[in-house]
């Protein structure tokens, strides 16, 4: 098969594939915000902050701020600690339920839906996919792979 069939082919695939298996949430009540997102994101890459210094990077009041982090506390989804090196200061932190979350929220395919329809192939069909993949993504130009990676490590 021809370099341009093969991609005009695995174009319609991957289409198909992305209409199947994307991640769907039924209510926009269950969906993080894109704010939320951006501080869960936020706070998973840098580590813990203050409040103040939360405010000072997303530009917001204080008291927005506060109310955001209260709200996240009683969902579970942000904790505080105080600062070892300061007790008067607090750190806000992800918690573990936050994290997955933060996770889930990043997940463009349902990988529920991937792991159903894997274990209807056999093992070693699910590699020689990986591996193809791999391969693939290995041979794009240097600027496209390095955003996109083929670790299976997140970025949280």
């Amino acid at each position: 098969m021809e370099a341009d069939e093969f991609a005009r082919q695995f174009s319609r695939l991957y289409r198909e594939l992305y209409r199947l298996a994307v991640s769907r949430i039924d209510s926009s009540r269950e969906r993080l915000s894109p704010e939320t997102t951006a501080l869960l994101l936020h706070l998973a890459q840098a580590g813990p902050m203050t409040l103040s210094e939360l405010s000072r990077h997303f530009d917001r009041a204080l008291s927005t701020l506060s109310a955001k982090v209260a709200d996240l506390e009683d969902q579970g989804l942000l904790a505080r600690q105080r600062d070892s090196l300061d007790a008067r200061r607090a750190l806000i932190w992800l918690s573990p339920a936050g994290r997955q979350e933060l996770l889930d929220a990043l997940e463009v395919l349902d990988t529920r839906t991937l792991a159903a329809a894997a274990s209807q192939i056999g093992a070693v069909e699910r590699q020689q996919l990986l591996a193809s993949l791999r391969a693939l993504i290995n041979a794009l130009p240097t600027s496209q792979s390095n955003q996109r990676g083929t670790q299976d490590d997140s970025p949280v």
